[in-house]
């Protein structure tokens, strides 16, 4: 289901050269003092990516996930795992759409899923390795918006 071998490989042929398209960026704490000279750099990628060849990006059109945080236009990371734990943020594809659940328990030998959206119902079952899962949200990139549409400039 979400095997990415493919498609890096075929990324790879055009970035023969180039290990990566980008640099590390300067990475600072809120807590400490700014210096003229940072000594920290942060590659988002491998602080959101551990596992590149099972993982996707799925973007958020469901606007029922405000509850968790998470809102429409969201960049979800989404990592498939062979395990799962009670809190998890689930992806299962429903009649062939992207839906989100929550792994919220084990109960009477069946693993119980809530649905994130208000047009679907929970999923009870005793296998979920039947489940058509595409992975486990790892991460939520979001965008912040403007609060109004009035904007001065510098």
């Amino acid at each position: 289901m979400m095997n990415y071998v493919a498609h890096a490989k075929d990324q790879a042929l055009t970035a023969h050269h180039d290990l990566f398209s980008y640099h590390p960026m300067p990475f600072y704490e809120d807590t400490e003092q700014t210096r003229s000279r940072f000594h920290k750099k942060l590659d988002l990628n491998l602080y959101c990516i551990k596992r590149p060849q099972q993982t996707c990006f799925i973007r958020v059109q469901n606007p029922d996930l405000m509850a968790w945080g998470i809102e429409q236009g969201d960049m979800l990371v989404v990592e498939k795992n062979d395990s799962l734990s009670i809190g998890d943020l689930i992806v299962i594809e429903v009649n062939q759409k992207l839906e989100i659940f929550e792994f919220i328990a084990y109960d009477k030998n069946e693993f119980v899923f809530l649905s994130l959206s208000s047009k679907l119902n929970n999923i009870r079952t005793a296998n979920w390795s039947t489940l058509p899962i595409i992975g486990t949200v790892t991460n939520t990139i979001h965008q912040m918006k403007p609060k109004n549409t009035i904007s001065f400039a510098a």
